[in-house]
């Protein structure tokens, strides 16, 4: 099984820089070029992929029409593929959440709904599975996040999330499960 993993193009609030969590997020005009440019990459790579896999939140699935509209392919929306969720953080500046709520290094949760790194990689290996289970056998595109897209390549070669450098926005990299 092959899959192409991509980050969702520039939104709004990655301008802005935000965390944006669960929250739908835009895409800028930019965002959508983006990701016209990696469908028009996708298109002439010498890969036959049979459908995309995405995010359900509005940032991951409008990043993915633009991919499915040039390659003619279906879309499977998965909640399970949503960015790691902030709880009462999403929608606050990333450096305010950085200078009140970092200790050592690690995000302070005072709320239940965040989710942890264990909680996020827990996911991850998840997102894994169900993907093997599911579309096995194929070759897929996941139009994701940024996080839950390093969460699931760390979990795949069994190492750190610090250890994947980040994605940029509407990059791919792939996979074999």
């Amino acid at each position: 099984m092959l899959i192409y993993l991509i980050r969702h193009g520039e939104t709004e609030e990655n301008r802005q820089r935000i965390l944006q969590g669960h929250m739908p997020g835009t895409l800028t005009e930019n965002g959508r070029e983006q990701m016209t440019m990696t469908a028009e990459r996708l298109a002439k790579e010498d890969v036959r992929f049979t459908r995309i896999v995405a995010s359900d939140l509005k940032r991951a699935m409008d990043s993915a029409r633009i991919i499915a509209d040039k390659l003619a392919l279906p879309i499977v929306p998965l909640e399970i593929l949503r960015e790691r969720n902030w709880g009462r953080f999403n929608g606050i500046p990333i450096a305010e959440a950085k200078d009140k709520y970092f200790k050592n290094g690690e995000l302070v949760f005072p709320d239940d709904n965040a989710e942890t790194e264990a909680d996020i990689r827990k996911r991850a290996r998840m997102a894994i599975e169900e993907l093997r289970k599911r579309f096995a056998g194929e070759t897929i595109i996941v139009v994701t996040h940024g996080q839950i897209a390093r969460h699931i390549i760390a979990a795949h070669f069994d190492c750190g999330f610090h250890e994947i450098a980040p994605l940029l926005n509407a990059e791919a990299r792939s996979i074999r499960l």
